[in-house]
């Protein structure tokens, strides 16, 4: 990824929220697809679907956490890959998240417990999946 390739993006989630985990050189890695409707430009004002994708921890935090309405701001980067039988996708692959609105707290610290249980990732550990980032951590 070159270092010019960064995107942040705001907006709610809607449509279907897909999980999976996906099964490379005999390594699992969790899979999360979302799509963020986000306002056009001042002269289309037209709303927009995005495709956003998170993978691993970040993935598996994020299922817990989002639903549909959930409003997050997303850091990321631009993706283009070839899927079979529907051509070229773009998505933002997200490497930070922000929950801002309607998502599962919840949830959220439960799953976040269980991956420090289980050994997937440690307290203190230096990877892209933090505690829970909220709004009401900017004020």
């Amino acid at each position: 990824m070159g270092w010019n390739n960064r995107v942040t993006v705001f907006g709610d989630i809607t449509g279907d929220i897909y999980y999976d985990v996906l099964q490379l050189t005999n390594k699992p890695l969790p899979f999360l697809r979302v799509y963020m409707m986000i306002n056009g430009t001042r002269e289309s004002k037209e709303v927009k679907g995005l495709r956003i994708v998170f993978y691993g921890t970040q993935a598996e935090f994020a299922e817990a956490q989002l639903k549909m309405g959930s409003r997050i701001q997303v850091e990321g980067h631009i993706q283009v890959r070839k899927i079979r039988n529907e051509g070229i996708v773009v998505e933002v692959v997200a490497e930070h998240v922000v929950y801002i609105r309607n998502y599962n707290r919840e949830k959220g610290s439960q799953r976040y417990k269980e991956m420090l249980v289980s050994g997937k990732i440690q307290a203190g550990e230096d990877e892209p999946l933090e505690l829970p980032v909220t709004a009401e951590a900017w004020e």
